[in-house]
Order: C-alpha cells, then sequence, then structure tokens
C-alpha cells in the first residue's frame, strides 16, 4: 500500500525534515507503514490509518527529532507502536537503538518490524519507565532519550533523566499545552538534574496541530531515590502543584 506514496514521504521528508531519503530508506518506511496498519487490524496501535495521515503525524513527526540527537545510544521511552524510535532508526542507521515499552505485544510486533527492515543495532526493551530508570546497565547510559504523548513533562523527566549520560539530551515532544507543562516542570527539572535549553516549534502543514520538542540537558546526577517506585510518579508527580492527567 505505501509504496503508493513514496512521492509523498520523500517530498514530506525534504519539506519539513530537511534532508533527502535513499532508495532504502524510503523502502523500510513504506514495509513499515505496511506492518504498522496490518498488525493494527489485531493489536490495535494506532487510531491513525489514512496512509497520508500515518506518514506525516507518525513518520515526519518522529524524523524531525533526528535533527538535535546527538551521540550514538538513544532510547525511546514508551515507543508505543515504535514512534519515534524506528523512523529516526530509519533515518540514522549510525543511531544505537532501545525502544522501550510496558506492553509486551507492542514489542513482539516491532521485534518483527526489526526483523523484516533488516534493521541492525536496535532492540526492544519491555519494563515500565520506572524499573528501566534503575536498571543497572541503563542507567545514565545514553546519549539521547526521547518521549512522544506519554504523560506530562514532570513526569516524563522522571522516567527520562535517571537513563541519561550528564550532559545528555531528553527531547519531549509535545503538543499545545507545552507551556503550562513547562511550568509545572520546575521543580522536577532542578530535582532530578535537567535544564530547558530551548524550544523548537513546529507544524506539519497548514491548520495542523501545533508541535514542539523541548530539549533539556542533564546537567547532573539523578538523585538515587530516582525514579520512584511504579506509579508514583502519575500518582504524585514532583511539581509545586497538583496537574491533570495528558489527555
Amino acid at each position: 500500500m505505501f509504496e503508493e506514496f513514496t512521492s509523498f514521504i520523500k517530498e514530506s521528508t525534504y519539506m519539513h525534515v530537511g534532508c533527502e531519503l535513499s532508495p532504502l530508506q524510503i523502502a523500510q518506511l513504506c514495509q513499515f507503514g505496511d506492518l504498522l496498519l496490518d498488525w493494527n487490524q489485531r493489536l490495535n496501535l494506532t487510531r491513525i490509518t489514512d496512509p497520508h495521515e500515518v506518514i506525516l503525524k507518525h513518520f515526519i513527526d518522529s524524523m524531525v527529532l533526528s535533527k538535535f540527537i546527538s551521540g550514538v545510544s538513544f532510547v525511546d521511552l514508551g515507543t508505543g507502536a515504535g514512534f519515534p524510535g524506528v523512523p529516526i532508526k530509519i533515518l540514522r542507521p549510525e543511531l544505537d537503538v532501545v525502544l522501550m515499552d510496558s506492553l509486551k505485544k507492542r514489542l513482539d510486533f516491532l521485534d518483527i518490524v526489526i526483523k523484516t527492515l533488516n534493521l541492525r543495532d536496535i532492540k526492544t526493551f519491555h519494563a515500565r519507565a520506572e524499573d528501566f530508570g534503575r536498571n543497572v546497565h541503563y542507567r545514565g547510559y545514553f546519549d539521547t532519550v526521547s518521549s512522544r504523548a506519554v504523560a506530562r513533562l514532570p513526569v516524563l523527566l522522571e522516567y527520562a533523566l535517571p537513563v541519561l549520560k550528564v550532559n545528555g539530551l531528553f527531547l519531549a515532544l509535545k503538543g499545545s499545552q507545552v507551556d503550562d507543562e513547562l511550568m509545572e516542570s520546575q521543580k522536577a527539572l532542578k530535582l532530578l538534574g535537567g535544564t530547558v535549553e530551548r524550544i523548537e516549534h513546529f507544524n506539519l502543514g497548514e491548520g495542523a496541530e501545533h508541535r514542539a520538542v523541548v530539549l533539556i540537558r542533564k546537567v547532573m546526577e539523578t538523585p538515587p531515590q530516582y525514579p520512584r517506585q511504579a506509579g508514583t510518579p502519575t500518582k504524585d508527580p514532583i511539581c509545586y502543584f497538583k496537574i491533570t492527567k495528558l489527555n
């Protein structure tokens, strides 16, 4: 199905990401799209099923992050159906990628994606984000961490900063409520060792939802008691006042 949209994939990537895809990268994105819609009938991986929207709202929205990634080690926290991790790996094959999620069925799907697309130096990891942050191997390990539509920013900071190296970068992909979430996050940033470096705003076409990438630098080690036990960050987030759940 997605082979019919190769020109749209190529043009959209050039327009919004600023790079040209190779024939292999286009073929891999098409394969990924076909697998996504096929498996979606059984696993309910995404509400977006129109190929044009999959390309813009999943592929391009993910690949926009690639320009901010430095270093080699990269983890996608709460990867879901593989966004942004898989499109980023396709665009940046030199990266060493971990796709982490708490739902094993999603990771089974992604293992098939990895094998079908013949991707190297990428693996899945089944865990709650809080448990992943206490993993001896991965704590303080990654150059870059990303997360998309997982939780509000104060909660994400408790998930992401523990697994970053000092001077590593957390890329939080957010929507129109980014300013409110930043206000909520000041206590967590100070406590967990992060600082907001800048915010990059973008949209994917006229009438499209406002998007923002919050670039957060880890400037000191996260205290060893964080992240807290599974479920606690969402029930009792580190902020000055009570926050509402992300819809």
